[in-house]
């Protein structure tokens, strides 16, 4: 549950002092802050026009087009070009894209593959977005950028050209989210000219802050089909390119692929054919059409001689750019393949995967000092050196352990010709103890017994991953000169001995499996608690024991109240908040009261003596759920109360098995149970002498007052806690919570 608003002021006030640059805090893309500027532009009325990246040429690139093309670009916001204009119909899938004139396949097959992987795709794309929702002609997205997520803010006016899209076009005319991320990207690379051509390995690391690697299919390394089969199996990003470069251009071959063109890896397997198997791959085009027509392919002859349930799973013909082909075609006809995660987890060729710990260096390369070079061998060990040790336990595992990162500044990109700086690393094996140096061992020539170099790379970042035996190593990165000076990002990735959790199956959403399981595991012992009480059973907390024994008796499990809510999403709240909202779509307390007392309490279970919801409870359910702090619920606002209040109803029945209309201590501490949270005899006390009669029970408007504020409250705890022991607040911050509690 997100923080009300009067809360989250508080907590957006101590987080100012927590780190930024993480995906939940990222630092704001040339200041301009997303929720600040959106508030603005309500408050005045008007649609939100950036001056950062202007509806201009300046945006374009003065190169990306020829001049009369350039000056005939207008730019049209969507609700110009749609009467329904959405920002996302049905969610986000890779079937939404179509590239438009713009080359930037390398950028649009990361974000197709993004769609595939809602882990990824969600920390890209905020949420509560919309054209109906606070709409204020402004969008935002979220990058990895030399270490750090940044939030970078767009107008939505978009360039068209002669009538049709200059950049990606959406398939649903009325769906813009490829538009607006594409403008983003644009935005943060400097202008959509930049986005003409690039490379797909730095995409799919500025879409997921991961380690990426690339493997070269005309000497593809032993172990790739291991390598690909681990990184389907472990939710990895792939993208992979056809032969060519700028200069031979996007000429369509005879077997259906492009020359020069970057695509989407979706799904690998092995089928059974022809009296054996074969391994198959299938690929997706950001043209959004145009398919191989060789093996495999939608109407090939090779599919007759699949069990036809699988041959209807797996071969969809249609036009949508997405098809299968063998394995040996693919790396006979592909250049390049590139493989992304948070962690080089795709690198474990087992199940179960194993953790990877990383460590980043942030360090420069200064002449005099420190820039060796790597034109000598003595030049080369006055580089940094970054010290790893590789245990028994963890050497002794087959198959990679260790995976280097080195970045160079971004800053590089438009220094250098053509575009980097020439960088890499050497990767050596140290016998002896180094020489004593402050606190740390400083290392020479003397003491390596095998050194492994990267190699120069003219490129942004260079990737190395190692088999590495136990023992002692030193990372030294460099640049191509001596004396060349640049800042530089050092990423190391270790494998430990520990075995991570794993599943086939991706969750639904953001929560952990450990969530679902608790989810599975309240709903089959609420449904228990159900059949007792339906077969005339005692419920299992008799009312005549110690109130201070109920703790040890519930059983209690620290259940995820998310997982909880998740059964009790319900698509019906829209048509009642629409009869009880005003003309503004918004619901204060006083339709919030009649709603309550109208809709929910109309079951005989929930009829008692007092049991009408007042409008100071009202008042007080409403300040929960509000998330802007204005006094008044949104739409989605009210969905999520409406949410709480069907779990409140399920609870209230289940418990209340004789429709008393109240609930008494043991029911209460029961209903707190099956709904994840966990309080203690004081808390729950405290609970009873708040909301309960002067015989400690509560009406079901007591009820849903009570268990929306412990929700509330325990999320706010969460939020505000630095250790998880304790929240330290100002005066101003105490008094804000207690005064609209």
């Amino acid at each position: 549950m997100p923080i009300p608003g009067v809360y989250q002021k508080v907590a957006e006030g101590q987080q100012t002092q927590r780190k930024t640059g993480t995906v939940e805090n990222p630092k704001k893309f040339k200041g301009q802050d997303f929720n600040s500027i959106r508030d603005l532009c309500i408050s005045r009325k008007q649609l939100f026009e950036d001056d950062m990246f202007p509806a201009n040429l300046y945006s374009i690139g003065q190169h990306l087009l020829s001049q009369d093309k350039l000056l005939s670009i207008k730019w049209k916001r969507p609700t110009e070009l749609q009467r329904d204009a959405r920002f996302l119909v049905d969610g986000a899938s890779l079937f939404d894209i179509m590239q438009g004139e713009i080359g930037d396949c390398w950028v649009l097959a990361v974000v197709g593959s993004l769609t595939l992987h809602r882990k990824f795709l969600e920390n890209v794309i905020p949420k509560d977005q919309e054209f109906t929702y606070k709409y204020a002609g402004i969008f935002h997205f979220r990058f990895w950028q030399y270490g750090e997520w940044v939030d970078v803010v767009v107008d939505d006016r978009l360039p068209m050209l002669h009538g049709n899209y200059l950049s990606v076009q959406p398939r649903v005319s009325n769906e813009f989210w490829p538009s607006l991320l594409e403008k983003a990207y644009a935005k943060l690379r400097g202008s959509y000219q930049n986005l003409h051509w690039g490379f797909i390995s730095e995409a799919l690391v500025d879409f997921t802050g991961g380690v990426q690697m690339d493997f070269n299919l005309s000497k593809p390394p032993s172990d790739l089909q291991d390598i690909v089969l681990a990184a389907a199996r472990s939710k990895s990003l792939m993208g992979c390119t056809t032969p060519g470069d700028l200069h031979t251009g996007n000429i369509e071959l005879q077997n259906g692929l492009v020359q020069g063109h970057a695509y989407t890896v979706t799904d690998g397997t092995q089928v059974e054919y022809n009296n054996g198997s074969e391994d198959i791959v299938r690929v997706w085009n950001p043209w959004g059409q145009g398919e191989w027509n060789g093996r495999w392919s939608d109407q090939s002859p090779q599919w007759e001689r699949v069990r036809p349930d699988v041959r209807k799973k797996l071969n969809v013909e249609r036009n949508d750019g997405e098809f299968w082909m063998s394995c040996p075609d693919f790396t006979k006809y592909f250049a390049q393949v590139n493989i992304c995660n948070h962690t080089p987890s795709y690198l474990d060729f087992g199940n179960p995967q194993y953790v990877w710990e990383t460590t980043s260096y942030y360090n420069q390369w200064v002449r005099g000092n420190n820039a060796g070079g790597c034109n000598t061998t003595e030049d080369m060990w006055k580089n940094p050196q970054y010290v790893i040790t590789v245990p028994e336990q963890q050497g002794a595992k087959k198959g990679y352990n260790v995976t280097v990162a080195l970045m160079q500044s971004l800053s590089n990109e438009r220094k250098y010709s053509p575009r980097w700086l020439p960088i890499g690393f050497a990767f050596c094996r140290v016998s002896a103890k180094g020489v004593k140096n402050g606190p740390q061992q400083k290392y020479s020539r003397q003491h390596v017994t095998e050194t492994i170099t990267s190699g120069l790379e003219q490129a942004r970042e260079v990737t190395r991953s190692f088999m590495a035996p136990p023992g002692t190593y030193v990372i030294l990165p460099f640049t191509q000169n001596k004396g060349q000076e640049s800042e530089f990002l050092l990423r190391i990735f270790m494998k430990t001995s520990q075995i991570a959790e794993y599943s086939d199956t991706e969750p639904t959403s953001r929560e952990s499996h450990q969530d679902l399981l608790a989810s599975s595991s309240a709903s089959s012992q609420s449904e228990n608690n159900r059949k007792a009480q339906r077969n005339g059973n005692q419920a299992p907390y008799p009312s005549d024991a110690p109130l201070s024994d109920f703790d040890s008796r519930l059983n209690i499990n620290a259940q995820n109240p998310k997982a909880v809510l998740k059964r009790y999403q319900d698509g019906n709240y829209e048509s009642v908040f629409a009869r009880y909202a005003n003309q503004n779509l918004e619901m204060y307390a006083e339709h919030l009261q009649m709603l309550l007392n109208d809709v929910v309490i109309t079951d005989q279970t929930f009829v008692a003596d007092r049991g009408e919801f007042s409008l100071d409870s009202c008042r007080g359910i409403l300040m929960l759920m509000d998330l802007n702090a204005n006094g008044r619920l949104s739409l989605s606002e009210f969905g999520r109360l409406w949410k709480r209040l069907n779990m409140c109803k399920d609870l209230f029945r289940t418990i209340d098995g004789n429709q008393t209309g109240f609930l008494d201590g043991y029911g209460l501490a029961r209903a707190v149970q099956e709904a994840g949270l966990v309080v203690s005899e004081a808390v729950l006390n405290i609970m009873l002498l708040r909301y309960a009669n002067y015989v400690q029970k509560l009406s079901f408007a007591d009820f849903v007052c009570c268990m929306i504020r412990l929700e509330t409250v325990t999320k706010v705890f969460q939020n505000l806690t630095k250790d998880g022991a304790g929240v330290y607040l100002s005066a101003e911050e105490w008094m804000q919570i207690i005064m609209s509690s």
